[in-house]
C-alpha cells in the first residue's frame, strides 16, 4: 500500500468495548475529506458515536458496510491523497460498499435442493437454505439485481407446508422416537385491524439482551425499607431556593438517597462488589462508582457512571446527577461514562411508584429502587403523625451476600437519612 494512502480503523471507544457496529456512513466513496470532518457514526452496545477523520484527502475506498458489527481495529476504509497533492492523484472510483449483513455475497451456494442458476447467496442465507432444504428455483430473490435474501428466504420456509408424517407400521417393537426438524424462524408478525407493528430498537434490544442475561446469571432476591422523609422534606422547603441559585440544580430526595447509599456501600463492602464463580472469587470495591438510571423519553434507559461518588458531598452528588442526566438525554456520553459502576440507583420515584423490583445491572451485585414520596400516617414516638413517607426496594444477587446483609445495608441507609444532620453538611 502506499505510505500516502491512510486505513482507516474501528476505534475503540472505552475500556470494555471490543467491537462496533458501523451505524452511517457520512461521506461517499470519492467525496474530499478534511481532518476533523465527520465521517462514520459507529453504535455500540454502551453509546452512539460520531467519528471524525483523522486525515485529509479523499474517500478512495469503503471496505465495511452500513449494519456490519466489526472487532475493534478492523479497517473500515481507505483515504487516498487529493489531486494536486505532493503524491497525490486524482480520486479513482472505487468499489461499491459492501452489501447489508443479509445481503453479503460470500460464496456459491453448494446446498438446498434445486440449481441456484449460478446465484450467490450471503452465509446466512446458505445456511437457511440447508437447514429446511428449500428448493432455490421456488425462491424468488426481492434484492438487487434479483439476489435472495434473508426475508425472502424466511418468506419461503413459512409458506412451505409441513411434511406429513407416515403411517407407523404394525410393528412387534415401539418405533424409534423421531428426530425433530429444525425449528423455522418465525414469519414476521402481522398486524390486524387496530394493530401496529413497529420494530424494535436498537437500545431496546441491547436492554432486553442484557436484562435476560442478567437474570440467568444472578438469582435475585428482593427486599424493601420504609424511610421516613419528613427532616428532608422540611430541610429542602428551607433551603431549596437558595440551594438552586448556588448550584444551579433542584435539591431532590435522590441527591441526599445517594448520600446516604455511598455511605452504607463503604460500610458493606460485600454489596459493593463483582462476582465471578468461575474463578470462585469475589471482588471488594474500596471506591464508590454509582450509576444513575436514566429515561430517554420511553425510548430506553441509560445508566452513566459517577465515578469516585463516594468522595463527593451532598451539593457535589447534586451536581454530579444532574449532569449526568442532562448528558443522556442530550445523547453526549461517552462509553466510559457508561462504564465501570459498583453500584446502581434507579428512580421511579418521581412518576409516583409504590414499590419497585428492580433487574440488577451486571456486574453489579444489587440495584436499589427510589420510590415516591407521598404523605402517610406512621407511628411518631407515642402518638400517629402525617410525615413525607418513602419505599426504597432493594434487588441483589443471593450468591454474593444473604438477606441478613441486605437488611443490614437497607438499616443503615435508612438511619442515615432520618438521623442525620443534614443541615450541618448543607451549610
Amino acid at each position: 500500500m502506499a505510505d500516502d494512502v491512510h486505513e482507516v480503523t474501528m476505534p475503540k471507544l472505552g475500556e470494555s468495548i471490543t467491537e462496533g457496529t458501523l451505524s452511517r456512513w457520512l461521506k461517499s466513496v470519492g467525496d474530499q475529506i478534511a481532518f476533523d470532518d465527520p465521517l462514520f457514526e459507529v453504535a455500540t452496545d454502551k453509546v452512539d458515536s460520531e467519528v471524525p477523520s483523522a486525515f485529509d484527502g479523499f474517500l478512495m475506498e469503503v471496505l465495511v458496510a452500513e449494519g456490519q458489527t466489526v472487532p475493534v481495529g478492523t479497517v473500515l476504509a481507505r483515504i487516498g491523497p487529493l489531486a494536486g497533492s505532493a503524491t497525490g492523484a486524482a480520486p479513482v472510483p472505487a468499489a461499491e460498499p459492501a452489501p447489508a449483513p443479509s445481503e453479503v455475497i460470500d460464496a456459491p451456494v453448494v446446498t438446498g435442493r434445486g440449481n441456484g442458476n449460478g446465484r450467490l447467496l450471503s452465509p446466512v442465507v446458505r445456511r437457511l437454505v440447508a437447514e429446511h432444504n428449500l428448493d432455490l428455483a421456488a425462491v424468488t430473490g426481492s434484492g438487487a439485481g434479483g439476489r435472495i435474501t434473508r426475508e425472502d428466504v424466511l418468506a419461503a420456509i413459512a409458506a412451505t407446508p409441513a411434511p406429513v408424517a407416515p403411517a407407523a407400521p404394525a410393528a412387534l417393537a415401539p418405533p424409534a422416537s423421531p428426530v425433530s426438524p429444525p425449528t423455522a424462524a418465525a414469519p414476521a408478525p402481522q398486524a390486524g385491524d387496530r394493530e401496529e407493528v413497529v420494530p424494535l430498537s436498537r437500545i431496546r434490544l441491547i436492554t432486553a439482551q442484557r436484562m435476560l442475561e442478567s437474570r440467568q446469571t444472578s438469582p435475585h432476591v428482593w427486599t424493601s425499607v420504609e424511610v421516613d422523609l419528613q427532616r428532608i422534606e422540611d430541610l429542602r422547603r428551607r433551603y431549596k431556593e437558595q440551594f438552586r441559585k448556588e448550584e444551579g440544580v433542584s435539591l431532590t430526595y435522590l441527591a441526599f438517597i445517594a448520600r446516604a447509599a455511598c455511605d452504607a456501600l463503604r460500610a458493606h463492602p460485600a454489596v459493593n462488589a463483582s462476582i465471578d464463580t468461575a474463578s470462585k472469587t469475589m471482588t471488594l470495591h474500596r471506591y464508590v462508582n454509582l450509576a444513575i438510571a436514566v429515561d430517554l423519553n420511553e425510548q430506553g434507559l441509560m445508566a452513566p457512571v459517577i465515578k469516585g461518588a463516594d468522595a463527593l458531598n451532598l451539593r457535589g452528588l447534586a451536581r454530579a446527577i444532574k449532569a449526568m442526566g442532562d448528558a443522556a438525554k442530550a445523547q453526549t456520553l461517552t462509553a466510559d461514562d457508561l462504564s465501570g459502576s459498583t453500584f446502581t440507583l434507579t428512580n421511579p420515584g418521581p412518576l409516583g411508584s409504590f414499590a419497585s423490583a428492580p433487574i440488577i445491572n451486571q456486574p453489579n451485585v444489587a440495584i436499589m429502587s427510589t420510590e415516591g414520596v407521598s404523605r402517610r400516617p406512621t407511628v411518631v414516638g407515642d402518638g400517629i403523625a402525617i410525615h413525607h413517607m418513602c419505599i426504597l426496594g432493594f434487588s441483589y444477587d443471593h450468591r454474593a451476600f444473604d438477606g441478613v446483609t441486605a437488611a443490614r445495608f437497607l438499616m443503615d441507609i435508612r438511619d442515615t437519612l432520618q438521623d442525620r444532620d443534614w443541615e450541618a453538611e448543607l451549610q
